[in-house]
């Protein structure tokens, strides 16, 4: 602070400056930062998304090796001849560069720096080349002055004690009234996050944790992403009208590169941003900070240090750059050896620099064993093993676990232990070897911030509600349940997105799912790209089957890939995305009829609706009749059709090929009006293109014919509303009981098929809802023909 005075530039990483910003919030100072990185891209030069896309398009070059080639151009003097040749391929590319006016130069900004005086704040090291910029620049370059000293460390047997341990300690600090924004953690990485989210809690310790998670990650950015084939714009309207904040940062990317030609790689130049851009946590008043190791830091601050291990302090860099150690003499570079003196010397004058400082390591982690700081012998400092003082409390929660591990050690072992004493005559009745699983509720309030008073529903999230409250809770509401893109999904999205232009004039199947494969930037394994060639001539039989059916089809206009989205009670969206719509206009009424294409089995039976179960088509229905595609509806009908080929057995009288096209028949129900059903299926006496669809001699149905009634399906629309309408008023009402479904008689419990939580929710018996096998009845209406 000495240092600064009117007309400043610190050049100093972003943590450094919020820190200096607060000390100099009544300052009248002239002052501009910069990162490094920032000053340099200004003195030097900088590229932007055009550079990048030049050296994808021309050299074929991965993004990274991109950047890796950009970073390294600023070393080059493009007027030399180097010994190496990699540096010399340098030289050639920045001159080619240069010629396409690819490489951005900032000529007036020696001009802005006149007037100023420069600081040069806390790094690590400076290469001889940025010295060299700074000292011709008149610079001064500050690091840490150590004028304390560093009394003992201490030693934890493992992380989740090294954290307990300094929990305690701030809750000392907290006791004695210092100021919690004062109190900082460092040192840490990502893998302690998870223990020390979990064991602050236990202390209620407020602590910023930040955020890992990358954009690409977010649930939003998924439907971008899924959109993404249909052209940006697509893409953009498909999450218009979610989270704000994400939206914003999406459009902020997809603007970058919105004048590039090639779509492939203007996608993968989106993808990649999506990576390396985090989502940003927000920051509390009154909380914890987690801050780097080289972050300013006030004598008036109270810095813990955990995680003083090997290979952590001193870091260590490694020759592993594109300029090795064995040609940076050529570029006036360090070699890693000169860098890490530097390192060493840096991080041990921060050490001495921090008046108010605790430093805690530890022996082991889940990988195994850890090793303690050599700077610990090479300061002389003292290790000392921490004082796990039992008798001075700050969480009855955490001691209450710690009593139920010494119950287990006396009742399978016989270990009684000073510590199990201490705390059975404190503690009152922790209720040892018991345990409730009932989910104990959620505030609506709490709820509905999260959720930003937002709710977006569909046919397999309301689904996952109907099969089990707390299912729904887990994979969408706190949504734990890790998107995966299996292979098998995959090749399902190939199946519906061929199919969507399977009736286009002159369709290359094999040109579609390569470019198919190529948009989604997928790398395939040697076994997938066999498998992929191998399910070419499966689309094809199924393109030709489904030529073959549209002979037997009279609604003569098609729909593919609707998504329908309807406005509910609320701020509740409810969504569906439908494959295929046959319709025909006659008269005053248009006749419809939907068909979504599955790879692999769905129930049809429409039994269960009333609870909730097997509503796909229900639902699909509803959004239809619901939405403004058509004028006065008529159903025709509403059906899957499985579009991978199933097991073939051996039937008598039946080929293979006859097998094949059975499979490819609609499954679903049907209008029981023979003229309605007639404009869809002219074959329905005996049906080529519904399976089971077939007339008696007498002239009704065969008994194994699904058909509707028009009352009966327009009762199935009413009864589908109620049920969505029941499952939105309990989601936000928090309702998330264990309540897996059962159908009587039914090996499986419907509502744990398939679910990744099973080992979470600790069902019991009492738990589980069994229904009774149902019927038809709830439709009402006359009776079908």
């Amino acid at each position: 602070m000495d240092y600064l005075k009117d007309n400043t530039i610190i050049i100093c990483e972003n943590n450094t400056k919020i820190s200096l910003l607060k000390e100099l919030t009544n300052s009248f100072l002239n002052i501009k930062f910069y990162t490094k990185k920032e000053f340099l891209d200004n003195y030097l030069f900088k590229y932007d998304e055009k550079t990048i896309y030049y050296l994808i398009s021309k050299y074929s070059y991965k993004i990274d090796v991109c950047k890796m080639y950009l970073y390294n151009l600023k070393y080059i003097d493009i007027n030399k001849v180097y010994k190496s040749n990699k540096l010399n391929y340098l030289v050639n590319l920045k001159k080619e560069l240069d010629a396409n006016n690819l490489l951005i130069y900032n000529n007036e900004f020696e001009k802005e720096l006149k007037g100023y005086s420069i600081i040069v704040l806390n790094y690590l090291y400076l290469d001889n080349y940025e010295i060299d910029i700074f000292n011709k620049l008149k610079a001064s370059i500050i690091n840490n002055k150590g004028n304390y000293k560093i009394e003992k460390v201490y030693a934890c047997k493992n992380d989740e004690e090294e954290i307990d341990f300094v929990c305690k300690k701030i809750c000392e600090l907290i006791h004695n009234n210092v100021d919690i924004n004062k109190i900082k953690i460092m040192g840490i990485d990502s893998s302690y996050y998870n223990n020390l989210l979990r064991i602050s809690n236990f202390y209620n310790l407020p602590i910023n944790i930040p955020s890992n998670n990358s954009l690409i990650s977010n649930s939003i950015v998924k439907i971008f992403l899924n959109n993404l084939n249909k052209g940006l714009d697509n893409a953009i309207e498909s999450i218009i009208d979610e989270d704000e904040n994400i939206v914003n940062k999406v459009i902020s990317i997809c603007n970058k590169y919105v004048n590039l030609n090639d779509d492939e790689i203007k996608y993968n130049l989106i993808i990649e941003d999506l990576k390396n851009t985090k989502i940003n946590n927000f920051n509390y008043k009154n909380y914890i900070d987690i801050i780097d190791f080289n972050d300013y830091v006030n004598d008036n601050e109270y810095i813990f240090l955990m995680n003083f291990n090997n290979g952590v302090i001193p870091s260590i860099i490694k020759d592993e750059n594109y300029i090795t150690d064995n040609i940076k003499d050529e570029v006036n570079l360090k070699t890693t050896t000169e860098i890490n003196k530097e390192i060493k010397v840096y991080q041990i004058n921060k050490l001495l620099s921090i008046k108010n400082l605790v430093i805690t390591y530890k022996k082991a982690d889940s990988k195994g064993e850890c090793y303690p700081s050599s700077l610990i012998k090479e300061l002389n400092i003292k290790e000392e093993e921490i004082d796990n003082n039992i008798l001075e409390s700050y969480s009855y929660d955490l001691d209450s676990i710690k009593l139920c591990i010494c119950e287990d050690k006396y009742h399978k072992y016989g270990i009684v232990t000073d510590d199990y004493l201490i705390y059975k005559n404190n503690l009152k009745d922790i209720k040892y070897n018991t345990y409730d699983n009932k989910f104990k509720g959620i505030d609506k309030n709490i709820l509905l911030d999260y959720l930003n008073n937002k709710l977006t529903l569909s046919y397999s999230t309301i689904s996952n509600y109907y099969k089990c409250g707390f299912r729904y809770y887990l994979t969408n509401i706190l949504k734990l349940d890790k998107y995966e893109d299996s292979f098998e999904a995959f090749i399902g999205s190939i199946f519906h997105d061929v199919l969507e232009k399977c009736f286009k004039d002159n369709l290359n199947i094999e040109e579609e799912i390569n470019n198919y494969v190529k948009e989604k930037g997928r790398i395939l394994t040697i076994k997938e790209r066999f498998y992929l060639h191998k399910i070419k001539a499966d689309i094809e039989f199924v393109i030709n089957i489904l030529n073959k059916q549209n002979n037997y089809i009279g609604l003569d206009q098609t729909l593919y890939e609707q998504n329908i989205v309807l406005e509910k009670e609320n701020n509740v969206k409810f969504i569906g995305f439908i494959d295929k719509l046959l319709y025909k206009e006659e008269n005053d009424k248009t006749y419809v009829a939907i068909i979504d294409y599955k790879t692999g089995n769905v129930d049809t039976n429409l039994e269960l609706v009333p609870y909730g179960l097997n509503l796909q088509l229900p639902i699909y229905l509803y959004l239809v009749s619901k939405s403004h595609l058509f004028n006065n509806i008529e159903f025709v009908g509403f059906y899957i059709q499985y579009i991978l080929s199933k097991d073939i057995k051996k039937i008598k009288d039946k080929t293979c090929l006859d097998q094949y096209e059975d499979n490819l028949k609609l499954v679903g129900y049907s209008n029981s009006s023979v003229h309605t059903l007639s404009l869809m299926d002219n074959t329905y006496e005996k049906s080529m293109l519904i399976k089971s669809m077939s007339i008696k001699q007498g002239g009704n149905f065969s008994s194994n014919a699904k058909v509707l009634s028009n009352d009966k399906i327009n009762n199935l629309i009413n009864e589908t509303e109620k049920i969505i309408d029941k499952g939105i008023k309990e989601i936000l009402d928090g309702k998330f009981d264990i309540n897996p479904k059962q159908i009587e008689f039914a090996k499986e419990i419907e509502g744990c098929k398939y679910c990744k939580f099973k080992d979470i929710c600790f069902k019991k018996e009492k738990d589980i809802v069994m229904l009774k096998k149902g019927n038809l009845d709830y439709l009402g209406g006359e009776e079908d023909a």
